[in-house]
């Protein structure tokens, strides 16, 4: 009896340390907070809608799944201003449903249905319902970190839902804002969030504008925009010196001069490589089970 006692009790002890024991987000934060980390993060666009509907709970337990860092999804406010996950202002592409999505109450857009993969006019249709905010973070809560996009606005709004649920370290909030816009905006000494300034290569005095916002407040990191040339990539060094990391995108053409996810697939060291030998340290795709396997195979992600 005494050792069965026993072993049961050793069993209570492991499962409790496996119930216990910190997730994958204490990590994803921990290198997200190391600038200087050789480890290269990977952001999902939208989820992952090459095998679910892009802004879906599915495509975010996908990314999951695959060890993706980050998901970007994007937020939008209903009639009834409750915040869900839709790029387009209307629910046209991606749903079975016609119309805004402020035209609709979050009760009226439940009867829709989201198209697979990107939408569109030829997509199938799922079995997966418009997901709202809340669902989004509770499915992402201690597994992966959400990059909320168009949600700059409605900060105010979301805030209550990151402390309903716990998740006031699982997002990254970005935008295009000089510095001194960003601290009266997102007033930082009560909202702690992380937080990266969007810049374009193309932008005039950009090395000063970096400066400006390292000053201000402490971004995370920065998202610089590959237009016309590579040039902002110069700043990289001392972006991460000073406790920042350096996102690129690598979607298309316009965003990374060219070194492009199509382009990574026949080639990924002069595409997703090019880019992290000029300082990118984490990337946003389209194809982030690729991106995670390359970066593996090549020591640029360990941890």
């Amino acid at each position: 009896m005494r050792k069965a006692l026993l072993s049961f009790a050793i069993l209570f002890f492991i499962l409790s340390c496996v119930q216990e024991k910190p997730a994958h987000i204490t990590s994803i934060i921990e290198e997200l907070n190391n600038s200087e980390s050789k480890n290269v993060l990977v952001a999902a666009h939208r989820g992952d809608w090459h095998h679910a509907p892009e802004n879906s709970l599915q495509g975010i337990k996908n990314c999951i799944a695959m060890g993706v860092d980050i998901v970007e999804v994007d937020v939008r406010k209903t009639k009834d201003n409750q915040l869900v996950l839709m790029h387009d202002a209307s629910i046209d592409r991606t749903t079975n449903g016609k119309g805004k999505v402020s035209d609709y109450s979050l009760q009226q857009l439940q009867e829709f249905y989201l198209k697979n993969n990107q939408g569109g006019a030829d997509a199938a249709l799922t079995q997966y319902k418009i997901p709202t905010l809340e669902e989004a973070l509770l499915t992402a809560k201690g597994k992966v970190m959400l990059n909320l996009d168009k949600a700059y606005g409605l900060m105010n709004e979301i805030w209550p839902i990151l402390q309903k649920t716990g998740t006031t370290d699982h997002i990254i909030l970005k935008g295009g804002k000089d510095a001194s816009q960003v601290i009266a905006d997102l007033s930082f000494a009560n909202k702690p969030i992380f937080y990266m300034p969007i810049l374009s290569s193309s932008q005039e005095n950009v090395a000063t504008k970096i400066r400006e916002h390292l000053e201000a407040y402490d971004p995370v990191g920065f998202e610089f925009i590959l237009r016309k040339n590579d040039l902002v990539m110069a700043e990289s060094d001392f972006i991460k010196t000073n406790g920042a990391r350096v996102w690129v995108n690598t979607l298309w053409a316009s965003l990374c001069t060219g070194h492009t996810d199509a382009k990574a697939l026949e080639n990924p060291d002069e595409n997703w490589g090019w880019v992290i030998q000029k300082g990118a340290n984490i990337i946003q795709t389209d194809y982030p089970e690729k991106l995670v396997q390359y970066l593996e195979k090549n020591g640029w992600r360990n941890f």
